[in-house]
């Protein structure tokens, strides 16, 4: 009896110790999940004090080369391809026929049409001869002339569509694409292949509003990239928006020649700089100290050790730098390293000031 006693109370107390491990572990756990607020806890920044910097009279813009003309080959009538005389990187020129539909069904079907128009013309002929004597009445007169009319714009229609049966190039270039091949079938409007005229290219920069009012029409732009460095490129503006967009830039079209020993390729980065022959200074910052980007541009100003964020309107890019137009002031201390680990109102640690 006493035995059993014993084994109770040691299997009681197994089990007291064991749910007395389980909760203290649980407890453990439960405390590593809870979240640390650290809010408090300063971040360590780097700072840039705002002044004004000298500026030259260049205005230098990053673009993409893009064709001057690009154009797709479609089907103006639906059918088989019968002809197709393309393959990528081929050369075609403006109007030339590089392919056909089948039209003999419609060639067919225009003979037939032409020999119901020579019938229907003498039926019309001879009816107005019967009505010039009486022999019939009017209205036989003028169904015969609708038969004839009628099957008149049937030939027409016949005709345009056997000419649709052409496939033709709508400019010159070069084929970069191609979707179909002779033996298939093709709908109206079907899409055949791409066609990219690169012997003129044309570059886009956005341009703010203090600089866009220097530029004219037919002004020279210098055109380099990092392909060909050493060496480049004339272009000249083509076009101006007169509208800016939400950001006060204007949309600028540059067109440059494309036939130098050196061809560039559509898609190539490049660097558009035109000479505006004005210099002087401007308050400049870093790129890297905005928050998000030219797009919405912010920084953060160190005050109190508190990071506080500001809106600011920016100018031109000046290599590493960006003008500030407004926003900020000489003296000014700005957040220049550190800034993904802050937001408005953060604790801050100055580490360094540049």
């Amino acid at each position: 009896m006493k035995t059993r006693i014993i084994t109770i109370i040691i299997v009681i107390l197994a089990i007291g110790g064991i749910s007395f491990k389980l909760f203290s572990n649980k407890k453990k756990i439960d405390e590593s999940k809870k979240v640390v607020d650290r809010s408090g806890i300063p971040v360590s920044v780097s700072t840039f004090q705002v002044e004004y910097l000298p500026i030259g009279g260049d205005l230098a813009l990053p673009a993409v080369l893009e064709p001057k003309e690009q154009a797709t080959l479609s089907t103006g009538t639906q059918g088989k391809i019968e002809t197709l005389n393309i393959q990528l990187g081929s050369k075609v020129a403006k109007g030339q026929v590089i392919g056909t539909i089948d039209s003999k069904v419609k060639q067919i079907s225009l003979q037939s049409t032409e020999l119901t128009i020579s019938k229907s013309k003498q039926d019309y002929e001879r009816n107005k001869e019967l009505l010039a004597g009486n022999a019939i009445n009017e209205t036989a007169v003028t169904d015969a002339k609708y038969s004839y009319e009628n099957n008149q714009i049937q030939a027409a229609q016949l005709k345009q569509q056997i000419a649709d049966s052409r496939i033709i190039s709508p400019i010159s270039g070069i084929i970069t694409d191609k979707k179909l091949t002779a033996g298939e079938y093709a709908n109206i409007g079907t899409v055949i292949a791409t066609i990219v005229d690169v012997s003129q290219l044309k570059t886009i920069v956005y341009v703010n509003e203090k600089d866009v009012y220097q530029l004219k029409l037919g002004q020279p732009s210098t055109i380099t990239c990092d392909i060909f460095p050493g060496k480049s490129f004339n272009g000249r503006v083509s076009f101006i928006s007169p509208q800016g967009d939400e950001n006060h830039n204007y949309k600028v079209e540059i067109l440059l020649a494309n036939n130098n020993a050196t061809v560039l390729k559509s898609g190539t980065y490049v660097k558009v700089a035109f000479q505006l022959g004005t210099k002087g200074t401007a308050i400049q910052i870093p790129k890297k100290a905005l928050g998000d980007g030219m797009k919405n541009p912010y920084v953060f100003i160190a005050q109190n050790k508190k990071a506080v964020l500001r809106k600011v309107i920016l100018g031109r890019e000046i290599g590493e730098n960006v003008e500030v137009l407004s926003g900020l002031q000489a003296g000014d201390l700005i957040v220049s390293d550190g800034i993904i680990n802050i937001v408005d109102g953060s604790n801050i640690e100055v580490i360094s000031n540049k």
